[in-house]
């Protein structure tokens, strides 16, 4: 009897490692290769979180999001396209980038900014400079 309760202890913690294991070092999303859940103009993008932050958020926050618009606002590690959303990028990305080009870029939402009052997204990817 003492042997059984051995090994059912055992297996319980073995199982319960290999569960949190697999949580914690779970396969990161490659945002790149993933399609847009939503395709939007930026302008149109910023007006919903100014319309109502709280659903905007709640529609957009961890989805893969297209937007299209024109660089106004190129800093290190990120940019801004039509004075409204800001992205997070790779240095490589950045530097590539050009004030007044029109471009269409796709990364995941991470919520919205309310003491800038701009939509924020990371991860990312150019699809499109013109």
């Amino acid at each position: 009897m003492k042997h059984k309760f051995i090994f059912i202890t055992i297996s319980f913690f073995l199982i319960a490692f290999f569960i949190a294991y697999y949580a914690v070092y779970k396969n990161h999303r490659n945002i790149a290769n993933e399609q847009a859940s939503f395709i939007l103009a930026a302008d149109s993008f910023y007006e919903e979180f100014i319309e109502n932050p709280t659903v905007s958020t709640k529609k957009y926050l961890d989805k893969t999001i297209q937007l299209s618009g024109v660089i106004t606002e190129i800093d290190m590690g990120n940019f801004m396209i039509d004075d409204k959303v800001i992205f997070y990028a790779d240095d490589s990305i950045v530097h590539t980038l050009e004030m007044g080009k029109f471009i269409t870029v796709k990364g995941r939402s991470i919520g919205y900014d309310e003491l800038l009052e701009n939509p924020k997204i990371d991860q990312t990817t150019l699809i499109t400079v013109q």
